[in-house]
């Protein structure tokens, strides 16, 4: 198929939008690049103005397998039915696909609003809803998207500034684990709780912490800023 990045992936990737096929093997992100060097490029190999996109990907290259234009300000992002269904927030999927994946079946999403993809696959794996807003975008802390898994609870909230971002509370007795700052958090298979703060990765187990990982050296490189 065709590589949309010749060198390496330069944009933003929209965690929130995106997900993780539940075999692990495919990752379904979107993405934005507003630079005139992408925009050329899309025209020159789809006939087509491009700064938002949903792709699908082996990971963790950013390859694209599956490619959909969602520059209409609507459109982006994306879950997982199964490993190889994908439900895709496009407004026109004959339009805005642009390299069908082999072998997926591709189908639209019915949201009413973005936030309702992610929690497809939040529900997928475990989560339930227990509160829902009557409008959730823009309306900040007061009106978040509550989901519980356990004792775990994960709010997701949208601010004025239509910036999304989560906050987690631990609510059994006893020991708690550290949630301030977490920018993710889940339980394996193994029931252990897994946490994701300042590029870190680590496992809460008997009231424990343990680090797993450490991603920080694996951040690109950020351009030099002007003196």
């Amino acid at each position: 198929s065709t590589k949309l990045y010749p060198v390496q992936f330069q944009g933003r990737l929209y965690e929130w939008m995106s997900d993780l096929s539940p075999d692990g093997e495919h990752l379904l992100y979107t993405a934005r690049n507003e630079s005139k060097r992408q925009q050329a490029l899309a025209m020159e190999r789809y006939g087509v103005t491009m700064y938002d996109w949903t792709a699908l990907s082996k990971p963790p290259q950013v390859h694209a397998i599956g490619l959909w234009n969602a520059s209409d300000g609507w459109s982006g992002g994306g879950a997982f039915r199964d490993s190889r269904t994908l439900q895709v927030n496009h407004t026109d999927l004959p339009k805005q696909q642009l390299i069908r994946p082999p072998g997926f079946t591709v189908v639209p999403t019915q949201a009413r609003e973005r936030v309702d993809t992610v929690l497809h696959a939040l529900r997928r794996t475990g989560w339930r809803v227990t509160h829902e807003p009557e409008q959730w975008i823009g309306m900040g802390e007061t009106h978040p998207f509550t989901l519980r898994k356990g004792a775990l609870e994960l709010n997701f909230i949208s601010d004025q500034g239509y910036r999304r971002f989560v906050r987690y509370r631990w609510l059994a007795d006893g020991p708690a684990p550290d949630l301030e700052g977490a920018t993710w958090a889940d339980r394996d298979r193994r029931g252990r709780l897994l946490i994701a703060r300042a590029g870190r990765v680590f496992i809460w187990h008997g009231g424990q912490e343990t680090e797993l990982a450490d991603l920080n050296a694996d951040q690109p490189p950020r351009p030099a800023q002007p003196a």
